[in-house]
Formats: C-alpha cells, structure tokens, sequence
C-alpha cells in the first residue's frame, strides 16, 4: 500500500481505498491530486462533511451517474443520517426536515448541477446568511462531484463492495 492509499484507507474513516482511488493507481500523480481534491473539499473545511456528502448525491444523481451516488449514500448510513433523508436523496430530492441552512446548500447543489453556469444560483445560498467561505466552499463540492462523476462515468469504474 503507498503512502497515498495509507492515508485514504485512514482518513475516509472506513478502512477501505475506493475503487475511485484505486483506480487513479497507475499514474501516481491523478491518484494524489484526485485525492487532495476530494479530502481538502469534502473532509476538511467550514461545512459538515455530511452535509458536502448529500450534496454530491444529488450533484451525481442528476448527473444520472451511480458510482458517487451510491458511494456517498452508503458512507452517509454509515455516518448515521437517518432513513427519511437518505430516502429522499436516492430519489435525488432534498429532502424535508432538515435545517434551513442545510436545505439550502441541498437545494443549490441541485440547481448548480441542473444549470452550472448560471451565477444565480448562489443567491440561494446568500438569502440564508452562508458566509462567503461557505458560499465558496460549496461551489468547490459541486464541481468536485462533477469531476468525480466524469472520472468514474468515463472510465466504467466499478462500485465497491459496500
């Protein structure tokens, strides 16, 4: 194991390197930058890694892509979001009963991957007092998800053995 898929097997928090990953294996390179992409935009930062999951479940299912879809619906049950939520999501709605703040970064996510360049959209995050930051950082989960989904969507990478 490199030091790379070390550090994805621990960090994930699920003890396994993602065929995401390990498929980026033979050019060391892609395989680090895919990486640092994902962890600095979906592990670290001002939102809830949760919340940056569910977001890339609907960026990837109205992308109609099923590799990050499924990928983050499992990493969300594992994480404890409740079965109304992840039920909605499968259906690739954002779903009701969740904090303000929250349905509106669900809702700009499905908005920014029905209409990626339309700047509009971030006034849905705005009218709930996001920060600039959080503003910023939840355009970075949008188009990581859509790299994700043309990386996996591409390449026919297989879902893991969740």
């Amino acid at each position: 194991m490199t030091n790379v898929t070390s550090e994805i097997a621990s960090e994930l928090g699920f003890g396994i390197v993602p065929n995401l990953f390990t498929e980026a294996d033979v050019n060391p390179e892609v395989q680090l930058a895919l990486w640092s992409a994902f962890r600095h935009t979906v592990l670290r930062g001002e939102l809830p890694r949760t919340i940056k999951e569910m977001m890339g479940v609907i960026v990837s299912k109205e992308a109609d892509s099923s590799y990050a879809a499924e990928v983050h619906l499992h990493a969300l049950t594992l994480q404890g979001v409740e079965a109304p939520i992840l039920e909605a999501l499968e259906r690739g709605e954002a779903p009701t009963g969740v904090p303000r703040k929250t349905l509106a970064l669900l809702r700009f996510a499905y908005g920014a991957a029905r209409h990626p360049y339309d700047p509009e959209q971030i006034k849905l995050l705005e009218g709930v007092g996001l920060s600039e930051a959080e503003q910023r950082e939840a355009v970075a989960v949008v188009a990581l998800f859509r790299m994700i989904n043309t990386w996996t969507d591409l390449l026919a990478i297989p879902l893991d053995a969740l």
